[in-house]
């Protein structure tokens, strides 16, 4: 217990959040047998979590017995993903933002290049591959981590409606954005997309105009353009917004039902 105790507190001395299996080896100063054993004491007593193979992070006082994803979603990717390139993105966002109705046990993290690991703690994981270009566009810095600005986050969702849980999730998650929606942080990221980011705008602009919320989005668009799905990998038509030239999948009614209750 001695040992465990030190070991704790002089990474906390040091202003440690998190650490490695070796930097725990070197503190302790005792071979990797003594070292798994120290650390499979402090995860069972919960005062560290277990966050990937070999990485940790320590639990602050008050929350000891918890998940770091449970409450410290930024530092849990942050060391997951130390030296990489990425970005707490698409339903995370919008979780992390306050903008969903319901938690989401699955975090999303969009990076630069693939990682070897199916879980974040005790949650499942899932890595969106995504370019150098654009991994830091609309990005807001939390911690050692960083996550979707209020824009980037609904524009992504628009992007990818399936990696948004369905239009219904979406639109909940822009009624709730609206008040503090700033719409013209959307034009480097629809002009970064070429061709899908001005049909993520059309996407946002269709479910704004008509579930009358107070988002103002200037978007054109010809009668003759060729009508785009709300959800691209929903083939069902219960309605075509004419102005925006966008098929809905869910009637108006239906998405209103979900943002009103």
């Amino acid at each position: 217990m001695d040992r465990s105790l030190h070991l704790v507190d002089a990474l906390v001395a040091a202003g440690r959040e998190d650490f490695t299996f070796e930097d725990a080896r070197t503190a302790l100063g005792v071979p990797a047998p003594a070292t798994a054993k120290v650390l499979r004491r402090l995860r069972e007593q919960g005062l560290i979590d277990r966050l990937g193979r070999g990485h940790y992070a320590i639990r602050p006082l008050g929350l000891l017995g918890t998940s770091a994803t449970a409450d410290d979603l930024p530092l849990a990717v942050a060391a997951a993903f130390d030296g990489r390139e990425h970005r707490i993105a698409y339903l995370s966002a919008l979780g992390e933002l306050g903008l969903l109705v319901h938690p989401v046990r699955t975090v999303t993290v969009a990076c630069t290049g693939q990682v070897r690991r199916a879980y974040l703690s005790t949650r499942p994981l899932r890595v969106v591959i995504e370019r150098p270009s654009t991994i830091r566009l609309g990005a807001e810095p939390v911690g050692r981590s960083s996550r979707s600005s209020l824009e980037r986050a609904v524009f992504e969702c628009a992007l990818r409606v399936d990696l948004a849980g369905g239009p219904e999730t979406l639109a909940s998650a822009l009624a709730r954005a609206a008040p503090m929606l700033r719409p013209r942080q959307l034009a480097p990221l629809v002009s970064a997309f070429g061709a899908r980011g001005a049909a993520a705008k059309r996407r946002l602009a269709s479910l704004a105009h008509a579930l009358e919320l107070p988002i103002e989005l200037e978007s054109e668009v010809s009668s003759a353009r060729p009508v785009i799905r709300l959800d691209p990998k929903d083939d069902r038509v219960e309605w075509v917004d004419e102005a925006m030239r966008v098929a809905w999948s869910t009637s108006v009614e239906e998405l209103r039902a979900v943002i009103e209750n």
